[in-house]
């Protein structure tokens, strides 16, 4: 049984060399140029609070949930917590170092729409014009409605991907004229739908433009005013910078499986506006601090003011990849939407009314990067593990930890009977704990290597079905005396008993 796979798709090495040493070390100290180490109680946080959110990454080491990983928090611009934990290479014996560098994957989309906005701050295009007006691939029945905007808000109605391996294409333009001729699943701005090839076809707008590709205007006109000197989209090999990048792992906790490592062929042919860049936790702490700093850099204005509101007003709510289904998030109170390249985490069930509290994105190879405006607060947790969830469970840990300071949040009395700790004895659980907890108001199912599923209310056999999906459910049985003693569990028409409070001694008989 994997509930997290319910249409989710879902974030210290010792250098070879003396002189890859001292990149390192030229790495670390731009970090500290830009973010100054300090305690976090000179920042006020509690010292405890920083060391729960290391130890549950460490805890996930421990676990197999992921094969390495590297944590940074960053309050009032300065460095309270950075630690790397864990093997960049684990066939290799490497160990994870601070300043690895990782691919993040979708993280790249952000970059994509600051670039496309600084072309509308300079009146090169406009965000309501239809592609095809740039792209010959566009200009037929199919395609011709779709505008910039919709690719940017993931509205265009185009597939996730047209791609069927890196090599199909020759470059981003005859990819994006390929993702014109295929044309939307859906009407154009009908609704939100997680669109990679969209996002190559916003890239390939800012190269016809330009007169440049993707990777050499981030560069000039992004990475170089925000002295991100360790990103870049390596599709030619001998860049100096390879040496330190992790290997990628897929699989699942303790199955990984390398698929890719340093030194042989790159993994794209060419830069994309929908991934392909490479970077590490503080070079994209740097890239938040253009959205927290309202478009500045080094004293300049490299975004306007008025773009850095349209990449952070929410458009949509954020669903799963390839499904209708809300995306998930372990900020208890929050929901995910999308502005225009950017992910956004704010209260409110309706974009005219939402009020952002988080901004970031995810990557899909186990990197993440969150920003609190309010807070002055960043946060980057980038693994190379593809397949688990933990940047979305480390949400919950951040939140508690960091925002509200190890406050609890207020539990309805309603729901305080059912909390508490259920034994899973089936498939590869082995008298592993569930707990049952409060999200939101709602009681809530946390499978250990996975998420933290949201309950609704109960149907009338009692049966409560996962908010994320319907195709799960728990209901609860209590005693003559009215107290819950067991949890059972609905999945793909199998069910399986939970005991409470103590470890099964067998598993259950399959039904």
């Amino acid at each position: 049984m994997n509930p997290a796979n319910v249409r989710v798709s879902r974030w210290i090495v010792t250098f070879a060399g003396s002189w890859l040493g001292l990149l390192g070390s030229f790495a670390s100290a731009q970090e500290g140029a830009a973010f100054p180490a300090a305690t976090p109680q000179s920042q006020g946080i509690p010292a405890a609070a920083v060391r729960r959110l290391a130890d549950e990454v460490a805890g996930y080491v421990k676990a197999g949930t992921i094969v390495g990983g590297e944590l940074l928090v960053i309050k009032n611009r300065k460095t309270i917590l950075h630690e790397a934990i864990g093997d960049r290479d684990r066939e290799a014996k490497l160990p994870m170092q601070r300043n690895t560098i990782f691919n993040v994957r979708s993280m790249t989309k952000p970059l994509t729409g600051v670039a496309v906005q600084i072309l509308v701050d300079e009146g090169k295009i406009r965000l309501d014009d239809p592609v095809a007006r740039y792209l010959p691939g566009f200009d037929n029945d199919k395609s011709r409605a779709i505008t910039i905007k919709q690719l940017l808000q993931h509205r265009s109605g185009l597939p996730l991907t047209i791609l069927t391996s890196t090599k199909d294409f020759k470059d981003l333009q005859a990819q994006a004229k390929a993702v014109g001729e295929k044309g939307p699943q859906f009407k154009p701005g009908e609704k939100f739908w997680y669109s990679d090839a969209g996002s190559d076809a916003a890239a390939a707008v800012v190269e016809k433009v330009s007169g440049v590709t993707i990777d050499r205007f981030v560069t000039e006109r992004i990475l170089k005013p925000l002295k991100m000197a360790d990103s870049f989209y390596p599709s030619k090999a001998g860049d100096p910078r390879e040496k330190r990048l992790a290997s990628l792992y897929v699989g699942s906790p303790g199955k990984w499986s390398r698929y890719w490592k340093p030194g042989g062929a790159p993994m794209y042919p060419f830069a994309w506006g929908s991934q392909t860049l490479y970077s590490t936790p503080s070079d994209y702490a740097r890239f938040l601090t253009l959205w927290l700093d309202r478009g500045k850099a080094g004293g300049k204005q490299v975004l306007s003011q008025e773009a850095v509101a349209r990449l952070l007003t929410p458009a949509s709510r954020m669903t799963v990849l390839g499904a209708d289904e809300p995306f998930p998030t372990g900020f208890d109170g929050l929901r995910p939407w999308y502005g225009q390249m950017a992910m956004l985490y704010a209260t409110g069930d309706k974009a005219d009314a939402a009020k952002v509290v988080a901004i970031g994105h995810g990557g899909s190879d186990g990197t993440g990067a969150w920003a609190f405006p309010a807070e002055d607060l960043i946060v980057c947790y980038f693994t190379q593990s593809r397949g688990q969830v933990t940047t979305i469970r480390l949400e919950s840990t951040i939140q508690e930890a960091l925002l509200r300071r190890g406050a609890a949040a207020k539990v309805p009395d309603g729901l305080k009977p059912y909390l508490g700790t259920f034994y899973a004895n089936f498939g590869h659980y082995k008298n592993t704990a569930f707990q049952v907890v409060s999200r939101n108001g709602r009681l809530a199912l946390d499978i250990p290597d996975q998420l933290v599923f949201e309950l609704k209310e109960p149907d009338k056999d009692g049966r409560r079905q996962f908010a994320i999906s319907d195709k799960v459910a728990v209901s609860f049985k209590k005693d003559a005396e009215g107290k819950v003693v067991s949890m059972t569990l609905y999945e793909a028409g199998r069910t399986f008993e939970l005991p409470r409070d103590k470890r099964a001694t067998a598993e259950p008989p399959k039904k």
